[in-house]
């Protein structure tokens, strides 16, 4: 291509930093251009007007570039992560086909950039997530294009000095009695976030407390507040109950109210969760700045602070979308006020807002990939990392030391993959921009099958995105396919970095983040057990291949190799944050010969099997109707005989005897398969490994006569990626009555 044809294809972006409070010994700012994958585009230094101008190229199809400010690195370290690490501003531009001029993009930078705050500016740097619950599994996603109200609440002295009377003398019962415990959390407030309030019901006692004018005394109340403290909150609890307070402050709750008011604020932080606690009023709040949220969830504003205002800044944050024309939801808004504000906010620090509302829009996860350039990632299965794979990371790859083929494609070593599994792959925007790779397929056979056998995924793959028509924003659907293309069949468009407009959504985290679907149920079903725990067939699983080629615009499979393109994987188990890889060549992954990606996953779809068999005691059995054994002594072992199975031991089971409604702690069992060497073959043991059994005397305890249930549960231990398979569970009970001779 011509430098003309590469300038046509070119758009120049100006950075226009204004730089507060610059010191003379400041070192060089330099303005970077990243693509989306992580590929350095141009880099530029910041002139001495706080300017630059950073050359894009702009191919065929938009893309969606991120501009960073930050100090100058070496080139061996010159990748965004590390940028961002050090501390870099970015914002993100999207860059679209024919664009010629693009407005400056402007930053604001102080002196918290590179050192303590100093002076009357404070930077808010915070991100906007939801909350996303799929199969049991928790996500955050960023909030995208969201407006984000910034507070400042009313400092403490003006919040103490409103306190109505009745309140200061609640507080003045407390402080001269017993320290209550608190629910988590209970200690100040040092991490800079807030403390949050659990207490939600109004059946709560806790809550009640905090509603009822006249409250437990202090000694009733520190009894139900442990009798309801959450489990985890014990241990914390009873430590706070043992402080001392201060003795100045004790004396001072006994004192006029000016003199407990300045004792108060002087001890505020061993105080604070109280007022939360106890009285969640509203507060005076002044809406000091407005702010959008960027692609990524990412907001920042600037707070100009009088120089007379020598209180650190206490922040609150509201955060509104809009989601049908001229109307705005608020998507975050938690009350009471007093447990969510960032006390003491320290300049320039990260505020993570979390909601969990219905209608806030999420947008797909924009954590930056540290890879070289043109690569492919193969990121997840699911929401699973492939690093967890055996056989798919340094420390257990093929010839390693830690490497065990017995273990080869499980999860973390022990957990199997069965149901729909659907791979997670991510692109470098250069493929399509620059090398002409537009489509790729994904398909899976068995280990031990020969070429011919692999299956092409066929089920429909699309993404979504929002769009404004009419003043309404629309939520569209955009195909990857499958479709044929040339003469092949079965393609996945790599979809582009921005969509024909607006920005993708993801309104379902499973379906929005697949690149494929693997049936493997279908192709390798589990073998069920008959009634006496016998398999009913062979098994259909094992160790299965998934394939990934790529093909360029034509529809012709195309040699990653010869076009330089990199097949990665994640270099770590989470899929947060800025994401290090790994060559996927390095780690057996990658057949070069072949032009494609291959990753080895164990299958396992098979249920498990819980009997409970009749029990005994001496000669006499449960095995009649009446469930009824007859005892002679104390001393007599009861055999309680039951039968808890998996095809390959990928499970583990929970067997124990209860008495009316007690658990006698001297019989449960909880065992897993990896951990069992006793028992059938290729099964979980039937019998306790390591227990020995149960004794009439120990199951009855004080009683003469009792009557007792058997609870057997077997849990499989495999994985679809995003949720363990439950569905392959199974459980069993029986009763039985002991009664003497």
């Amino acid at each position: 291509m011509s430098s003309k044809q590469a300038q046509e294809r070119s758009v120049t972006l100006e950075v226009q930093a204004s730089i507060s409070e610059r010191p003379d010994d400041l070192p060089t700012i330099v303005g970077y251009a990243f693509s989306q994958g992580g590929t350095l585009l141009d880099t530029q230094p910041l002139d001495k007007e706080g300017r630059a101008r950073l050359t894009v190229p702009v191919g065929a199809e938009g893309q969606l570039v991120r501009i960073v400010l930050g100090p100058e690195l070496e080139k061996d370290a010159l990748d965004v992560g590390e940028l961002l690490r050090r501390g870099g501003v970015d914002r993100h531009v999207a860059l679209r086909p024919g664009t010629e001029r693009v407005a400056p993009v402007l930053f604001e930078l102080g002196p918290d950039r590179w050192r303590r705050w100093i002076g009357r500016l404070c930077v808010v740097n915070g991100t906007l997530l939801k909350r996303v619950v799929s199969g049991g599994i928790v996500l955050n996603l960023p909030v995208c294009h969201a407006s984000v109200e910034v507070y400042e609440v009313d400092p403490w002295p003006l919040i103490i000095a409103a306190l109505p009377q009745l309140d200061i003398e609640r507080l003045r019962d407390i402080v001269d009695g017993p320290w209550p415990p608190l629910r988590l959390p209970i200690a100040p407030n040092t991490s800079n976030s807030p403390e949050p309030f659990l207490a939600t019901e109004l059946d709560d006692p806790l809550l009640s407390v905090a509603l009822n004018p006249q409250p437990l005394p202090p000694r009733r109340l520190q009894a139900h507040a442990f009798e309801h403290a959450e489990p985890l909150a014990v241990d914390q609890t009873q430590a706070l109950s043992a402080l001392a307070l201060p003795a100045d402050l004790v004396l001072a709750a006994r004192a006029p109210r000016p003199v407990f008011e300045r004792a108060v604020l002087t001890h505020l932080e061993l105080l604070r969760p109280l007022f939360c606690w106890l009285f969640p009023f509203a507060v005076r709040k002044t809406r000091i700045a407005t702010v959008t949220t960027d692609e990524c969830g990412h907001f920042r504003a600037v707070v100009w602070r009088s120089i007379f205002n020598f209180d650190q800044p206490d922040l609150y944050f509201i955060a509104r979308q809009r989601i049908w024309p001229g109307f705005s939801v608020t998507i975050y808004e938690p009350k009471p006020v007093l447990c969510h504000t960032w006390w003491n906010y320290a300049c320039g620090s990260e505020v993570t807002l979390v909601t969990s509302h219905p209608l806030a829009r999420a947008c797909p996860p924009c954590p930056p990939v540290v890879a070289p350039n043109n690569w492919v990632l193969f990121m997840a299965i699911g929401n699973t990392s492939v690093w967890r794979i055996h056989g798919a990371n340094d420390s257990t790859r093929i010839g390693s030391a830690g490497f065990d083929p017995g273990q080869r494609g499980l999860l973390d070593g022990t957990a199997p993959w069965g149901g729909s599994l659907r791979p997670r792959l991510e692109f470098d925007s250069s493929l399509r921009n620059d090398l002409g790779v537009a489509f790729y397929r994904v398909s899976y056979k068995r280990a031990s099958e020969d070429e011919s056998s692999w299956r092409p995924s066929v089920e429909a793959i699309n993404r979504h995105y929002t769009r404004e028509v009419g003043g309404d924003l629309i939520l569209e659907q955009y195909a990857l396919g499958p479709r044929t293309v040339g003469s092949s069949a079965h393609l996945y468009e790599i979809a582009p970095a921005l969509p024909p407009t607006g920005q993708w959504s993801i309104p379902n985290a499973v379906l929005d983040t697949q690149n494929a679907v693997i049936p493997t149920t279908a192709v390798a079903p589990g073998v069920p057990f008959d009634l006496n725990g016998v398999a009913t067939g062979p098994d259909q699983g094992g160790l299965w291949q998934i394939k990934v080629e790529l093909f360029n615009t034509a529809g012709a499979l195309v040699d990653p190799e010869a076009l330089g393109i990199k097949w990665r994987v994640p270099a770590t188990d989470t899929l947060s944050g800025t994401i290090p890889t790994q060559d996927a060549a390095l780690l057996g992954l990658v057949d070069a010969a072949l032009n494609r990606m291959v990753l080895t996953v164990r299958v396992d779809n098979n249920p498990t099997f819980a009997r409970i068999d009749a029990p005994a005691v001496g000669g006499s059995t449960a095995a009649d109707q009446c469930g009824v054994m007859h005892y002679g002594a104390s001393g007599q072992p009861v055999v309680v005989p039951f039968l808890a199975l998996q095809l390959n031991r990928f499970a583990s089971y929970s067997f124990y005897v209860q008495r009316g409604a007690v658990w006698p702690p001297e019989y449960s069992l909880a065992a897993t398969a990896a951990a069992s060497a006793a028992g059938m073959p290729g099964a979980i043991p039937a019998s306790p490994p390591a227990a020995p059994p149960p004794t009439v005397g120990s199951l009855l305890d004080a009683c003469s006569l009792a009557g007792f249930t058997e609870q057997l549960y077997v849990a499989h231990s495999g994985t679809d990626g995003w949720s363990r398979l439950s569905g392959y569970d199974s459980s069993a009970a029986r009763a039985f009555v002991l009664a003497p001779d």
